[in-house]
């Protein structure tokens, strides 16, 4: 008799929930209605569920059935450049203004506004994948059904694993197009929530990719549309049949939390965990033992590292070979997400300009299988390739306390650790360090090093010998910081106009301690501290996506203008600025932010322009850079690259640094 293979069962939502945290996918299979919201930011549901039925979901349906057909025959058949404004014209007026009379009234301004700028994106989207068809542009009445099709349509699928159990994966896709011309798919999904990490957030959407993939045979391209985020993301054809890999592991852990297996994996994101309401009893539920306490992991040497260098080494030494490139092996070095392999090239048969050339490092991706090109750099006596490791470190802000000699300053913290082992101290008593510019994209770990920077200065300082002034305009940075007692203005600031006010008293306090100073006959706040008059705390202003302040000319120019104040004079005064941003593009860091922000990070971006922006002209790798915490730190340093730590589980739940803490 044939034994029948097991079913599972799963949805992409359930997916996208399992790639977060897969104890929260277990709760929201036992029901927990909530569980699919933990680690979301923004207001999500209630505006986003009215953008899609009432406007992005309305055209993509009526454009499906035939229902705005003449308006769309007409509106393709003048096609040319002006394609986009009308169709921008017959959305608003077929589908905004009708969308604005009914149910304005009930939604803020802001979300009104942030809806009008997704549409624009999305108009822009069309506009650009309608224009490459060349039939429809033609003879619209005949191609118009072969390319919009039925917005909300459940597809399913299975993956089989090698035991033969069956996973069936159901989804339904936001708005779908084709190229006939060119047998060529768009995926568009608009989203309410953001997670922080970019690489969570579009496994949903790449479940759907999957789903119509197996349905037509025809990999989409993908537009992830943030009704909260001026940061739309598109992902090409080739992108998403990469990303493809990565679903059988996404559905490996699935099928543990559906077959109720004991332990599951906690989330990689510590900050999720720290949010989340079923901490309390997450452990007991889906940990090894009932009972058990989670034990918080250390920077660990892994015994199979050596043999993950050599490895890599003889496949970039072969790799190399097999293109005519003589080089020979010098070792490597393990740091906790990459390997750096060291070689040195027959200078007489193979000039560093052939191994460093961009070509090269596409072609060692592809050898190495490798998620990203290599970073290739000249080092004094060889040249270096850092790898990503396949099984990442995790490195905790405590594992950094532990290393390197602490500098004698009363506003340091430890940054990073670098490929030698060794801690970065950035130190904002010096005058080459005295403020911070931090970019990177969703993903990179910017929130997380923001996070480990406000530990790591409090753990440092001396006790009440600085005063932060946290501003939040996301919501979700420093949340859960509110109750410090180091805080300047007594609570995290989430409010633009209540942070613009904030930087103005900053910059008023610098004049009044410069007047101190004078009086004192003092140069800086060390020597006025150590005359024995009044003493005073070094302050730090910390602002998490400060792109969010400059929202209009005014505010650009009050923001720009305290920005150069405080960090022109602001070290003498024990006044710090350390700005971040997930755009870091010209008309956010501006000539005059830039140039007056010495110390210079960049974690992950999305383009060699932003990584240039940040780190100077002719320096583009940080769009290489593996994401979560990897990062290039320079400006007024040589340029070095380091990973961020996570900031340690459980100081701030212990109540230190708390107004009723121990510190």
């Amino acid at each position: 008799m044939r034994k029948t293979k097991t079913l599972l069962k799963t949805t992409a939502t359930a997916l996208h929930i399992c790639q977060r945290c897969p104890r929260l996918m277990a709760y929201q299979v036992k029901g927990e209605k909530g569980a699919w919201q933990v680690g979301l930011a923004g207001a999500g549901v209630p505006y986003g569920k009215l953008f899609h039925e009432y406007i992005a979901g309305k055209f993509h349906f009526e454009a499906a059935d035939g229902s705005n057909r003449a308006a769309l025959d007409e509106t393709l058949q003048s096609g040319g450049a002006e394609l986009e404004t009308r169709i921008g014209a017959l959305i608003r007026e077929r589908y905004f203004v009708p969308f604005l009379a009914e149910k304005s009234r009930k939604l803020k301004c802001g979300q009104l506004t942030a809806m009008a700028r997704a549409a624009a994106f999305w108009v822009k989207c069309l506009a650009d994948f309608l224009l490459d068809i060349p039939s429809l542009l033609s003879e619209p009445e005949k191609t118009l059904s072969a390319v919009f099709h039925q917005p909300e349509k459940t597809l399913y699928a299975v993956h089989t694993f090698s035991d033969g159990v069956v996973l069936e994966v159901q989804g339904r896709y936001d708005g779908l197009l084709f190229n006939p011309d060119k047998t060529e798919a768009a995926l568009f999904e608009f989203k309410g929530f953001k997670s922080s990490d970019v690489t969570v957030e579009l496994s949903q959407t790449l479940v759907y990719a999957w789903l119509i993939f197996k349905k037509t045979g025809i990999v989409p391209s993908v537009r992830l549309i943030y009704l909260e985020d001026d940061a739309p993301l598109f992902y090409s054809a080739a992108d998403v049949k990469n990303m493809f890999d990565n679903l059988p592991a996404l559905f490996g852990v699935a099928r543990g939390v559906l077959e109720n297996a004991h332990p599951l994996p906690r989330a990689a994101d510590s900050l999720l965990c720290r949010s989340c309401p079923y901490q309390a009893r997450c452990e007991v539920d889906w940990g090894g033992e009932p009972g058990a306490q989670p034990q918080q992991p250390s920077l660990e040497k892994e015994k199979n590292a050596q043999d993950e260098g050599q490895q890599l080494m003889d496949r970039l030494l072969k790799t190399l070979s097999d293109r005519g490139l003589s080089v020979e092996g010098q070792g490597w070095v393990c740091g906790p997400s990459f390997i750096r392999l060291k070689i040195i090239p027959d200078m007489g048969k193979t000039p560093v300009y052939k191994i460093e050339n961009k070509n090269m490092g596409k072609d060692l991706q592809v050898a190495l299988a490798l998620p990203a090109p290599p970073l290739i750099k000249t080092q004094g006596g060889h040249l270096s390739v850092d790898v990503a490791r396949v099984n990442r470190q995790k490195l905790f802000l405590e594992d950094l306390l532990k290393t390197g000699e602490r500098p004698d300053s009363d506003a340091a913290f430890p940054l990073g650790l670098n490929i030698d082992g060794k801690t970065f101290w950035a130190d904002l008593t010096n005058p080459n360090m005295t403020s911070v510019l931090i970019g990177g994209t969703s993903g990179s770990g910017k929130s997380v090093l923001l996070r480990s920077i406000v530990m790591g200065l409090l753990l440092c300082a001396p006790r009440d010998g600085v005063s932060l002034t946290l501003i939040d305009p996301k919501r979700v940075t420093f949340t859960d910081m509110r109750a410090l007692r180091c805080l300047e203005e007594g609570d995290v600031l989430p409010d633009t106009d209540e942070a613009m006010e904030a930087l103005g008293r900053a910059v008023e306090e610098m004049e009044r301690r410069y007047v101190l100073l004078e009086k004192a006959g003092t140069p800086d706040i060390a020597a006025y501290n150590g005359a024995g008059a009044e003493r005073l705390k070094r302050r730090v202003l910390i602002i998490d996506e400060y792109a969010d302040m400059m929202i209009g000319s005014k505010s650009r120019e009050s923001l720009e203008h305290s920005v150069q104040r405080i960090c022109q004079k602001g070290r003498a005064a024990g006044i710090h600025l350390i700005l971040a941003t997930q755009r870091p593009d010209a008309t956010v860091v501006t000539g005059i932010i830039k140039a007056n922000l010495q110390l210079r990070v960049a974690l992950k971006v999305t383009s060699q322009v932003n990584s240039q922006i940040i780190l100077g002209e002719g320096v583009g790798e940080a769009r290489h850079l593996l994401g979560f915490g990897d990062m290039f730190v320079g400006g007024s340093v040589a340029l070095e690259r380091l990973q961020a730590p996570l900031d340690s589980p459980g100081l701030l739940d212990a109540g230190y640094f708390r107004a009723d803490g121990s510190r």
